[in-house]
C-alpha cells in the first residue's frame, strides 16, 4: 500500500491484509477482528462471522475498506489493527492516508508534477501527492491567502459604516445586514446601488495588472445606508455575504511557486540532514532556492500571513 494514492470515496477500498503465525508458521487465531479508525476519530469493528473479514489462507486474511470516513470532509491519516485471540494471540496495526478526491487548494496536479521531474512509474504516487498537498497549504499559510476559488456564505465585523475589509472575493451573490445585532441578518443590499465592490483604495478594475485580481473591499455608496455599529454583548459579525471566494484563477508565478518547493521537498527523503550527497568538495547541501519567495512576495496578505 506504500505508493497507492487513497481518495475519500465509498467506491474506494483499502485492501488490508494480515498474516498470522506460531512458532514461525502461518496459523489462525481462534477469532480474528480488525478494528479501522478514521482520522475523525469513528472506530469501526470487522470480524470473520459477519462476513466483513475473508479468509484466503492459513493465517492469512484481508478486508476491504471504504475510504469515506464518518465525518465528511474528514480525509488524512486513517489507522488499522488486526487483533488474533486464542490459539494465536497476536497484533499488527498499520495505516494509510486518505485524500480528498477534489483538489481544492492543490495548485498543481500529480500528472504534471511527474512529468517536470521526469517520474514515469508510480512507485512514489503517494510520497508525490503529499508533497504537493503539503506545498500548496504552505503556500496559502505564506501569503495569507487562498488561491482557489469556494462558493460559500461568509460574516464580517465591521470597522466603520461605509468601508469593509473583505476576503478576496471573485462575485457576490448576496449582501446582507445584522442591523441590530440579534443575529439575523434583515437587510439585503443591492450591488452598484447600495454599495460597490473595490480592489483597494480608489482601485476599481481587476485586470489592472494584467492578470484578473479579487475584491478586497466593500464600499457604500448609497445616502442613508451604512454598516452596522457594533456594542458589546451583541453580535458582531453584522455582514453576511454569499459569493465565490478566493482568486479568478490561480496566477502563474503561484503555480511555479508550488512547483519549485514541491520538487524540493519531495526529493528531501532522499536528502537526510539536508546532504543530499558527497563530491570531490565534500558534502554537499540542499540550499533555498531564492525564486521562491520573489515569485511569491506581491501575493502576500500580511493582514493574514501566518508566522515570518
Amino acid at each position: 500500500m506504500t505508493a497507492t494514492v487513497f481518495y475519500d470515496s465509498a467506491n474506494q477500498l483499502a485492501q488490508l491484509t494480515v498474516a498470522f503465525t506460531s512458532a514461525g508458521s502461518l496459523a489462525d487465531p481462534t477469532t480474528v477482528s480488525l478494528v479501522v479508525t478514521d482520522p475523525g476519530g469513528t472506530a469501526t469493528t470487522y470480524v470473520v462471522t459477519s462476513g466483513q473479514i475473508t479468509r484466503t489462507g492459513t493465517g492469512a486474511y484481508t478486508a476491504a475498506i471504504s475510504c469515506s470516513p464518518a465525518i465528511t470532509g474528514a480525509d488524512g491519516l486513517w489507522s488499522y489493527v488486526w487483533i488474533g485471540t486464542g490459539a494465536v494471540s497476536d497484533v499488527q496495526p498499520g495505516t494509510w492516508r486518505v485524500l480528498p478526491t477534489t483538489v481544492g487548494n492543490w495548485y498543481i496536479g500529480l500528472d504534471e508534477f511527474k512529468d517536470r521531474l521526469g517520474i514515469t512509474d508510480p512507485a512514489d504516487d503517494s510520497q508525490a501527492q503529499i508533497a504537493i498537498q503539503s506545498v500548496c497549504q504552505w503556500i496559502n499559510d505564506y501569503t495569507g491567502r487562498t488561491f482557489s476559488r469556494i462558493t460559500e456564505t461568509r460574516t464580517f465585523q465591521p470597522g466603520n459604516v461605509w468601508l469593509l475589509e473583505i476576503d478576496d472575493l471573485v462575485t457576490v451573490t448576496s449582501v446582507r445586514l445584522d442591523m441590530d445585532g440579534d443575529g439575523v441578518y434583515e437587510l439585503a443590499l443591492t450591488q452598484n446601488t447600495d454599495y460597490q465592490l473595490r480592489l483597494g483604495d480608489g482601485d476599481y478594475n481587476v485586470n489592472s495588472t494584467g492578470i484578473a485580481r479579487p475584491y478586497k473591499q466593500l464600499q457604500i455608496i448609497q445616502t442613508g445606508n451604512w454598516l452596522p455599529f457594533t456594542w458589546p454583548y451583541t453580535t458582531l459579525n453584522r455582514v453576511q455575504i454569499t459569493g465565490t471566494w478566493g482568486w479568478p484563477a490561480v496566477p502563474p508565478p503561484v503555480t511555479q511557486a508550488a512547483f519549485i518547493l514541491a520538487a524540493d521537498i519531495f526529493k528531501m527523503k532522499d536528502a537526510p540532514f539536508g546532504i543530499s550527497g558527497v563530491s570531490d568538495y565534500g558534502a554537499v547541501k540542499i540550499s533555498a532556492n531564492p525564486w521562491l519567495v520573489e515569485m511569491l512576495r506581491k501575493y502576500v496578505n500580511s493582514k493574514k500571513k501566518v508566522g515570518v
